[in-house]
């Protein structure tokens, strides 16, 4: 093991003919000091001869998939398939504030319980068909009536966006709906607006593929709280932001509902980019860092429509390459609140609050990666930021 007076770091810029005493082009399974001090990295030992990926460690438990199944495995090596045959395309995760853990690999997603032994889709589908109105006997006003189907999932009372319906003539004053929707674990909530339009008011609900509604105009009272909003796409890059989750798909920003993750509401709560975004990363309170294949991006404000974009802060952004770091913990940032890392324009770069930026090893260090998997941990007291190409 060779020894340093000065150890200046890895230098894969310059031509290895022109590093000093004091540069490495390289090293391999070799951790660095504070004092630039060099040891062998540690060894590890075989916990299972399975091949897993997408190892996530949650509080408690830990996800992974496990030839092709998204498992669960608890600390005593219990083990339980979330989702058969998920598939070994890679996956992303984000703890939600609640304790659950919400996962995608872009084209399916969920949430898995904060226990770590279930899991639901992420959010509640909008219903696919409305089902046949019969006008029969009943107190309604005679008029042109609509109505709207919702699913309420049982295991949480959680409620998803309606499907509507357009003007039904109810001559009779009552409404027969037949012919519903019907979905295993979830409870169909009925909406009827009044007989001159307007905002549709809860009915009922069913868990059965029929329902009636005889009643006066003036026992619907409560309304639909869930209008226009849907689960959200399966994308990539899960975060959470100021009680908002986010979600990447491709080009586009999503975000859900505030303090309701697995409500969304496509018409407004979204930020388009030029470029497929290859980077979430939120600063606490502040903003959201997102990068593209094109420019690294900050998006500054508390709220999500209100947000401000600014210009290209350090060129295209590595796939998976962000993580949060501890602002104190950047030589030349700021001493306290919340930052990122991640591979910018080739180069490691840092963020911070208000969208300032530090591009750590730029004239040092350069990555050739396209995709990696990044974590940030300490390793024997020494923060250290890996990423390990994909």
């Amino acid at each position: 093991m060779p020894t340093f007076a000065q150890f200046k770091g890895i230098n894969n810029v310059q031509p290895s003919e022109r590093l000093d005493d004091s540069e490495l082009a390289t090293a391999t399974d070799v951790d660095f000091g504070l004092s630039g001090e060099a040891t062998l990295r540690r060894g590890f030992t075989l916990a299972s001869s399975l091949a897993h990926r997408n190892v996530w460690e949650a509080d408690g438990f830990v996800l992974a998939t496990v030839a092709g199944d998204l498992t669960s495995i608890l600390p005593s090596g219990a083990r339980t398939a979330l989702y058969p045959s998920l598939g070994d395309d890679r996956v992303w995760y984000v703890k939600l504030p609640d304790g659950r853990v919400a996962y995608s690999n872009g084209l399916i997603s969920g949430i898995v319980a904060a226990n770590g032994l279930s899991q639901t889709p992420w959010g509640v589908p909008v219903p696919a068909t409305t089902g046949a109105l019969t006008d029969v006997a009943g107190s309604l006003f005679p008029g042109d009536y609509q109505y709207q189907l919702t699913y309420v999932r049982l295991s949480d009372g959680l409620e998803g966006g309606p499907i509507y319906t357009n003007p039904v003539p109810v001559a009779l004053g009552g409404i027969l709906l037949t012919g519903l929707p019907q979905l295993t674990g979830y409870g169909i909530n009925v909406y009827i607006t009044s007989h001159n339009g307007g905002d549709a008011h809860l009915a009922g609900m069913t868990l059965t593929s029929s329902f009636s509604y005889l009643g006066p105009n003036s026992s619907l009272v409560l309304p639909c709280r869930t209008d226009y909003l849907q689960p959200p796409p399966a994308g990539k890059l899960c975060a959470t932001w100021r009680g908002r989750s986010l979600i990447a798909v491709g080009k586009v920003l999503m975000a859900s509902r505030p303090h309701q993750p697995e409500l969304f509401d496509y018409r407004e709560d979204f930020k388009q980019f030029s470029d497929t975004i290859t980077l979430v990363q939120p600063i606490e309170g502040d903003g959201i860092y997102v990068g593209t294949t094109a420019g690294l991006y900050f998006l500054a404000g508390s709220d999500f429509g209100g947000l401000s974009m600014s210009s290209d802060l350090g060129g295209p952004v590595v796939l998976g390459s962000g993580v949060a770091v501890p602002a104190k913990l950047i030589q030349g940032g700021p001493t306290e609140g919340s930052a990122m890392v991640c591979i910018a324009g080739r180069v490691l770069t840092a963020g911070f609050a208000g969208g300032s930026v530090i591009r750590i090893t730029e004239g040092r260090y350069e990555s050739g990666a396209t995709g990696v998997a990044a974590t940030f941990r300490h390793a024997n007291g020494v923060p250290q930021y890996i990423a390990v190409p994909q």
